[in-house]
C-alpha cells in the first residue's frame, strides 16, 4: 500500500491558516483517514464475515469521497483566492506604476535633449576644425557619436575637455594625412599611366586590394604585354607584306602557278619529283630565299583559325603538285598544316565523287 507522502509540512499549514473552518482542520481531515489506513492496511476480506465487510466498504468509500469534496472545494477556494488576490494587488500596484512610468518619460526626454546638445556642441567643434584642413565635417558623423559621454564633458555637460578636444584634433588631423597620402597615391598611379599612355580608372579601383607598390607593377606589367602584342602585330604585318611580295614575285617568275590549289600546270610541265618539289621538265620552284622567308615568318604567327580539308587526287603527282602549290603560299608541311588519314581509293569518276560528297 502506498504511504501518505507529505509535500512540505510548513506549505501545508500555511494552506491551513487560509482554510481552517470550525467544521475544517488539518486534526479532522486526517486523523479519521489515517486511523482507518493503519486499522485494515493488513485486513484481508473472508467469506464468514462478507456481509460486514461489504458494509465497511460502503462506509470506506463514503470516507473517501467526503475527503474528496472538501479537496475540490478547497482547491477551488485556493484558486479563487489566488486570482482574487492578483486582481486586488495590480488594482493597487497599476496606478503608481502609471506615475512612474510617466516620471521615467519625463527624465528620458529630459537625458535626450541633453544628449542632441552634447551632439550639437561635438559637431559643431569637428565641423570649425575639419574646415582648416578643408575637410567635409560629415566624415566624422557617425564617430561624433562615440564623445557624448558624460565623462567627455566638464561639469556643466555642454563644455568639452580639454582630453576630448584632443581626442577630437588627432581624429581629423589622421583623416587629413590618410586623404594627403591616398592624393600621392592616386597621383603616383595617374603620373605612370600617363606616361605610358593608359587610362588610370581601373588602377585606381585597384588601391581596393592591393598596395601602391603592387598597383604600379601591375600597370608595368600590362604595359609590357601591349606592347608585346602591338610589337606582333606589327611583325604579322610586315610578314604578310612581305610573303605577299614573295607570291607576287614568284607569279611572275613562274605564271604556271595560279591558284591555291596549285595544281593548274601548263599541260607542258605537269611532272615534278615527288620528294623535292622539282619541276622535272620546266625548271625547279625556287626555294632556298622564299623557305627562309617564310621559317622567320612562320616564327612570328599567332594562329587564331583551323580547318580540316579533304582533297582528291588522281595520283601521287597531283599530290605533290598540291602540297608544292601550299609551300608557294607559306603553309608547310609539319609546321602550320598536317595531314591525316591518307588512303588509296577505289578510282571514281567526278559524277560518282560528286555523288558520294552530295555536291
Amino acid at each position: 500500500m502506498q504511504e501518505l507522502q507529505v509535500i512540505d509540512d510548513k506549505k501545508i499549514n500555511k494552506i491551513y491558516e487560509i482554510i481552517t473552518t470550525d467544521e475544517l482542520t488539518r486534526e479532522s481531515f486526517e486523523k479519521d483517514l489515517i486511523e482507518a489506513t493503519e486499522k485494515y492496511k493488513d485486513y484481508i476480506p473472508t467469506a464468514s464475515t462478507l456481509k460486514d465487510d461489504k458494509a465497511k466498504r460502503a462506509e470506506f468509500n463514503k470516507l473517501i469521497e467526503s475527503k474528496n469534496r472538501i479537496r475540490i472545494d478547497t482547491k477551488n477556494l485556493l484558486s479563487e483566492t489566488a486570482n482574487t488576490w492578483d486582481s486586488y494587488a495590480k488594482s493597487i500596484i497599476e496606478p503608481f506604476a502609471t506615475v512612474v512610468s510617466e516620471f521615467d518619460k519625463g527624465i528620458k526626454e529630459i537625458e535626450e535633449h541633453q544628449r542632441q546638445l552634447k551632439i550639437d556642441t561635438v559637431k559643431s567643434y569637428i565641423a570649425n576644425k575639419s574646415a582648416e584642413y578643408m575637410l567635409d565635417p560629415r566624415l566624422f558623423d557617425e564617430k561624433a557619436l562615440e564623445y557624448v559621454k558624460a565623462g567627455d564633458f566638464m561639469a556643466d555637460g555642454v563644455t568639452l575637455k580639454k582630453v576630448t578636444m584632443k581626442s577630437l584634433d588627432d581624429m581629423i588631423t589622421f583623416e587629413y594625412q590618410k586623404q594627403e597620402e591616398y592624393k600621392k597615391t592616386i597621383s603616383a598611379i595617374s603620373g605612370q599611366c600617363a606616361e605610358y599612355g593608359m587610362t588610370d580608372q581601373p588602377y585606381i579601383r585597384m588601391l581596393k586590394d592591393m598596395t601602391l607598390v603592387e598597383v604600379l607593377e601591375q600597370i608595368k606589367a600590362d604595359y609590357a604585354f601591349e606592347n608585346q602584342k602591338e610589337e606582333l602585330r606589327l611583325a604579322q604585318e610586315r610578314a604578310e607584306r612581305e610573303r605577299e611580295e614573295v607570291l607576287a614575285q614568284q607569279q611572275n617568275e613562274h605564271p604556271e602557278f595560279r591558284t591555291l590549289l596549285g595544281c593548274h600546270i601548263d599541260e607542258e610541265t605537269q611532272e615534278f619529283d615527288q620528294e623535292t618539289g622539282e619541276i622535272l621538265d620546266g625548271g625547279q620552284i625556287p626555294q632556298n630565299e622564299p623557305n627562309a622567308l617564310r621559317g622567320a615568318e612562320n616564327n612570328l604567327k599567332r594562329y587564331t583559325q583551323k580547318m580540316t580539308l579533304e582533297v582528291y587526287f588522281v595520283d601521287t603527282a597531283e599530290k605533290d603538285r598540291f602540297k608544292a602549290g601550299l609551300s608557294q603560299l607559306g603553309f608547310d608541311f609539319k609546321k602550320n598544316y598536317q595531314v591525316s588519314g591518307y588512303q588509296r581509293i577505289e578510282p571514281l569518276t567526278q559524277a560518282e565523287l560528286n555523288e558520294q560528297c552530295g555536291w
